[in-house]
C-alpha cells in the first residue's frame, strides 16, 4: 500500500496540468517574443506528452477521431517522403512537422484536465507580455524588426496576435479590458511599422470574412465599416509608405516578384515525373530544386511563396488532397459550429480562430515555406485550439439534445 501510495503521488506530480501549461507557454513566448528558443520547450512538451501516455492519464483509445485522422495525415506525409526512393527529404522539415503534431496533442491533453479559469488567463498574460516585449525591442532599443531579423517575421507575430487580442478584450470583464485595448494598439503599431502588404491583405480578408459571414446585426456593419475606414485612413495618409506600395503593386501586379516566382514554380512542377506528381519530391525538396528554375534576379528566393504550388511539388497530388482537404474540413466544421452557437465565449473564441486560420493561410503562404517553424508552430496552436473547441461544442450540443428528449 505504501508503494502504491508513493506511485500515485509521483504520478500526480508528473502529470500535473502545470507542466504542460509551462511548456506550451514557453513555446508560445519563445517563438513570438524572443524569436528563438522554442525548440527546447517543444521537445519538453513532447516528453511530457509521452509521460502522460505511459502513465495512462492520456489514453489513445479515448482520443477523438479528428486527432487520429490528423496524425494519420502527418504520418503519411513523413512516410511518403522518407520511403519514396526518388524523393529528397529534409530531416529538419520532418522534425518541424512532428513538433507541430506534439503541440496539437498537448493542447488536447491539457483540455482534458481541470484547469482553473485564472490559470487560463496565463496565456492572455503571455500574449500581452510578448507584444510589450516586441514593442520595447523596437521602440526602446531601436531594433527595427523587434527581436526578429526580418520585417515579415515581426509582421507574422503582429498579424497573428490581433485575433487573440480581440477575443481576450471581448471575453474578459472589468478593468482588465483596458490592458488589452493598450496591447491591441501596441500590436497594431508594430504591424504598421513593418509595412507588410501580405500582412494587411491577410488581416483585412480574415476580418471581413468573420464580420460578413459569422456576425449579425449592428456588429456586422460596424465591423465592416471600421475595416474600410481604417484601411482608407492608412492609404490616404500613406503611413509608412503603405499607400504608395499598394499603388505600385496595383500598377505592376503582373510584374510583381511573386508572379514571376509562381511562373518559375510551375516550370519546376512541369519537370515532375509521374511518381513525383502523385507522391511528391519529398519534404523540403523545393529548397533544392527551385533555384534551378528561378530567373536570375530572384535566384536568392528558394521556395515558391505559394502553399498550393509548394505542397503539389513536395507532397504530390496525394499529399495536396490530404493537406488541403483536411484543412477545408476543419474550416467548414468550425464555420458550421460558429454559426449555430452565437454569443457565448466558446463561439467568440471559435470565430477568432477562424480569422486566425485565414490570416495564417494568406500571410504565411505568401511569405514562408509551408514546413518552416514560422508556419507550423502557429498552425499547431490553431489546430489544437480549434479541434478542442469543435469537440466541446459538439459534446455540449449532444447534451442539449438529450435534455430535450
Amino acid at each position: 500500500m505504501v508503494h502504491r501510495s508513493k506511485f500515485e503521488t509521483l504520478k500526480a506530480i508528473l502529470t500535473s496540468e502545470y507542466w504542460l501549461l509551462l511548456s506550451l507557454s514557453g513555446v508560445f513566448f519563445c517563438f513570438f517574443a524572443r524569436g528563438s528558443g522554442a525548440n527546447f520547450f517543444l521537445n519538453l512538451t513532447g516528453i511530457l506528452l509521452v509521460i502522460e501516455l505511459l502513465l495512462g492519464n492520456y489514453r489513445i483509445k479515448k482520443i477523438p477521431r479528428w486527432y487520429l485522422v490528423f496524425a494519420a495525415i502527418c504520418a503519411y506525409l513523413v512516410l511518403a517522403s522518407v520511403l519514396n526512393p526518388y524523393a529528397h527529404s529534409n530531416l529538419r522539415y520532418i522534425k518541424r512537422l512532428v513538433r507541430m503534431v506534439i503541440i496539437v496533442f498537448a493542447i488536447h491533453c491539457l483540455s482534458q484536465k481541470e484547469i482553473e479559469d485564472r490559470v487560463k488567463l496565463l496565456f492572455g498574460g503571455i500574449l500581452a507580455l510578448a507584444v510589450c516585449w516586441q514593442f520595447a525591442a523596437h521602440y526602446l532599443y531601436h531594433m527595427p524588426f523587434g527581436t526578429y531579423r526580418n520585417p515579415h517575421f515581426l509582421a507574422n507575430f503582429a498579424v497573428l496576435a490581433l485575433p487573440l487580442i480581440v477575443y481576450l478584450f471581448l471575453v474578459i470583464n472589468g478593468w482588465y479590458k483596458l490592458i488589452f485595448i493598450a496591447v491591441g494598439i501596441l500590436d497594431f503599431y508594430l504591424l504598421l511599422r513593418t509595412g507588410s502588404r501580405p500582412a494587411f491583405l491577410a488581416i483585412i480578408c480574415g476580418a471581413l470574412f468573420v464580420f460578413i459571414f459569422l456576425t449579425r446585426g449592428w456588429h456586422r456593419w460596424l465591423g465592416i465599416g471600421s475595416i474600410f475606414l481604417i484601411s482608407a485612413v492608412i492609404y490616404v495618409t500613406d503611413y509608412e509608405g503603405i499607400g504608395t506600395r499598394v499603388r505600385v503593386l496595383a500598377l505592376n501586379l503582373l510584374k510583381e516578384e511573386r508572379a514571376q516566382i509562381w511562373a518559375d514554380s510551375w516550370q519546376m512542377l512541369k519537370g515532375n515525373s509521374l511518381i513525383a506528381w502523385i507522391l511528391g519530391n519529398g519534404l523540403g525538396s523545393s529548397l533544392i530544386s527551385f533555384p534551378k528554375y528561378s530567373v536570375p534576379q530572384y535566384s536568392h528566393l528558394d521556395f515558391p511563396h505559394n502553399f498550393f504550388l509548394e505542397v503539389l511539388y513536395e507532397n504530390g497530388i496525394a499529399g495536396f488532397v490530404l493537406i488541403f482537404g483536411g484543412l477545408a474540413l476543419v474550416f467548414s466544421a468550425a464555420i458550421k459550429k460558429a454559426v449555430k452557437t452565437v454569443g457565448n465565449n466558446q463561439s467568440i473564441l471559435l470565430q477568432s480562430m477562424i480569422a486566425f486560420l485565414l490570416i495564417w493561410f494568406i500571410f504565411c503562404s505568401l511569405v514562408f515555406p509551408i514546413y518552416s517553424n514560422y508556419t507550423l508552430i502557429p498552425l499547431g496552436f490553431i489546430l489544437g485550439i480549434m479541434l478542442v473547441l469543435l469537440e466541446k461544442i459538439s459534446r455540449a450540443g449532444d447534451i442539449d439534445q438529450e435534455s430535450r428528449v
